[in-house]
């Protein structure tokens, strides 16, 4: 039952000006198992991350309030299983020496059969980061746009995926059948977000009131970009 937000502004901007969206979500997505961002700084992706609630953590909301980027993919988590939490399991992922990070909202169904073959490559316990593993390997035949679906083929399960490289590449990935994923633009910004396991509008309602351009993005990989409106790049899903 996570909740995933990707944003993208024109030019860099503070953390704090999505730090509200952020703690909302968690508040109205039941989440609070952890929380993580991930964003762009000197050509390279940093990653910050909790397993506690980002609404009690003081300390990093002060620490990132200065932070500036212009790509923001943040992850609030409930997992699937209670006892995968640690901060190995925390999301996001960041991989290749900080070159992406990635992030899931759903359950693989398939996690188990695949755990084996990354043993030693995983720290944590949570399916999320068997899917974290494959998609290292796919990216190394084919693009995100491709890869993030093909994770989702492989894996099963209901799957939202966020993507963020170095060369400042966002990507949201929509397969979740509880939990839409949808793009629209607010405050200057472009932005992805999940609808709070709400099978209804209320993501706009209670956080998001003044977005325009609102769109449900359906088996598809999206880019969330500010200098352009969102564009379907794939519909290869499963």
């Amino acid at each position: 039952m996570c909740e995933l937000l990707l944003i993208s502004w024109p030019s860099p901007q503070p953390f704090e000006r999505c730090l509200d969206w952020a703690l909302r979500l968690e508040r109205f997505g039941v989440a609070g198992f952890g929380w993580g961002v991930a964003w762009v700084e000197d050509g390279t992706v940093r990653v910050d991350k909790d397993p506690g609630r980002l609404n009690e953590d003081r300390g990093a909301q002060q620490r990132l309030a200065s932070v500036h980027s212009d790509r923001f993919l943040v992850h609030l988590r409930r997992p699937s299983r209670l006892s995968t939490i640690s901060v190995a399991d925390t999301q996001p992922f960041l991989g290749g020496d900080g070159r992406f990070a990635f992030c899931h909202n759903g359950s693989f169904n398939r996690h188990q059969q695949l755990r084996s073959r990354f043993a030693d490559r995983l720290r944590g316990n949570a399916d999320s980061e068997v899917g974290f593993c494959l998609l290292q390997d796919l990216l190394q035949q084919a693009d995100p746009e491709r890869a993030l679906p093909e994770t989702h083929r492989v894996l099963g399960g209901n799957a939202n995926l966020g993507y963020l490289d170095c060369a400042g590449r966002l990507l949201a990935y929509g397969g979740h059948h509880e939990n839409d994923l949808w793009t629209f633009w607010l405050d200057g910004a472009s932005v992805a977000a999940t609808a709070l396991h709400s099978a209804d509008t209320a993501v706009f309602d209670l956080i998001f009131s003044n977005a325009t351009e609102r769109r449900l993005v359906g088996r598809e990989v999206v880019a969330v970009a500010a200098t352009t409106p969102q564009a379907r790049l794939s519909v290869q899903g499963r």
